[in-house]
């Protein structure tokens, strides 16, 4: 069997009822959200405590939302955890495995609960996926099976990093470790758009990251890049440094995906390390505990990936958002909260209408 690409349309059967109930008419169906339920390390708990907890803060209705997975193991999750019975649940009976790369994900378990949770964004039933399952297999689903937006070539994961200004959207973090010029252009369409959106700032600044901010230094990548930067309609601030990210007031930083992956997951683990290294030092000068949990709380919202719920898959047909394999409840719930923003800002609308121009003034060969 060759695997085409394509999602096989038995991957979602959710049975003709499901989807008469589903899809009563376009716009209420295409504000629904799907939540892969088994995907991440601490599922199906978690997701299922993080979907109470968006019920509770009214994130969410129980009747926008769709959990995806193995019926009877998220059905049982689900009344364990109290959630209403309005909230839909479709099987998934496909389990995938951390060895399953994402063809062999797609091609030998197409029921798996990815497969399914972007089918049913295919199938027009829902407008957003929420996964902390494989980040390959999110990507692979989401580009085969929904296809990239008008005038966009490569999707960029976006990952919200909280800065000492404000916080700021890194993309790639890890969709293509190898793009060309015009994808990095197109980033910075995608970014300064979501940004715009989710955010609320009207011009926000675009950084490509860079190992000087001189304009003549850098990768031939990164050079050509500058150039189609310059010339996009975007508030583009030039390069940044690394040391720059953190303390620096760029809203979007544009990087390739490999560089863009190893940033995040250096900035996670320095976090952690830090913090590890302040609260020790702080119990050993003799701070009082009160003192130490007060600190706390101003910090952990800043450094905690899970106040942003996930990163979006960028440039897809779709609102995708992928969760940290770590993520429990708190994450989950932002990660509905973000996605619900992503759709009622219309993010996917503006990227379109923005590529646009960018495609009729690049050369055809810019591919």
């Amino acid at each position: 069997m060759v695997f085409d690409g394509s999602l096989p349309a038995t991957s979602v059967r959710c049975g003709p009822a499901f989807l008469a109930n589903a899809q009563p008419d376009g716009v209420r169906s295409m504000s629904k959200i799907v939540l892969d339920a088994v995907g991440g390390d601490h599922a199906p708990r978690e997701v299922i405590l993080g979907v109470k907890l968006a019920l509770e803060r009214g994130h969410a209705r129980a009747s926008e939302l769709i959990l995806v997975g193995p019926e009877a193991e998220v059905r049982a999750a689900a009344v364990a955890g109290g959630l209403p019975a309005e909230i839909a649940i479709v099987d998934a009976p496909d389990v995938l495995e951390d060895t399953d790369t994402p063809i062999e994900a797609m091609r030998k378990k197409p029921r798996n609960s990815i497969a399914v949770g972007v089918g049913l964004l295919q199938q027009k039933v829902a407008g957003a996926f929420v996964s902390a399952g494989s980040t390959g297999t999110c990507v692979a689903a989401a580009t085969m099976g929904l296809g990239c937006l008008e005038g966009i070539r490569r999707p960029a994961i976006g990952a919200i990093i909280s800065g000492e200004r404000n916080p700021f959207l890194v993309l790639d973090v890890g969709a293509n470790p190898q793009p060309k010029p015009l994808h990095l252009a197109q980033y910075a369409i995608m970014g300064s758009a979501y940004y715009r959106g989710t955010l609320g700032i009207d011009q926000p600044k675009v950084g490509l990251l860079n190992i000087g901010s001189e304009e003549l230094k850098g990768t031939p990548l990164v050079k050509e890049a500058r150039q189609l930067l310059k010339q996009l309609p975007i508030h583009f601030h030039g390069n940044v440094e690394g040391v720059e990210l953190f303390t620096g007031d760029c809203h979007v930083i544009v990087s390739d995906g490999f560089t863009g992956n190893v940033m995040l997951k250096v900035s996670e683990g320095c976090a952690e390390y830090v913090l590890r290294a302040m609260l020790a030092a702080m119990k050993q000068v003799g701070v009082d505990r009160e003192k130490i949990n007060g600190v706390l709380a101003q910090i952990m919202p800043r450094i905690d990936y899970s106040e942003y719920g996930g990163a979006l898959l960028l440039g897809v047909n779709g609102v995708v958002t992928i969760c940290h394999g770590r993520s429990q409840a708190p994450a989950f719930c932002n990660a509905i909260r973000f996605a619900q923003k992503a759709m009622t800002a219309k993010v996917n609308q503006h990227i379109v209408e923005a590529a646009r121009a960018l495609s009729n003034g690049s050369p055809d060969n810019a591919n």
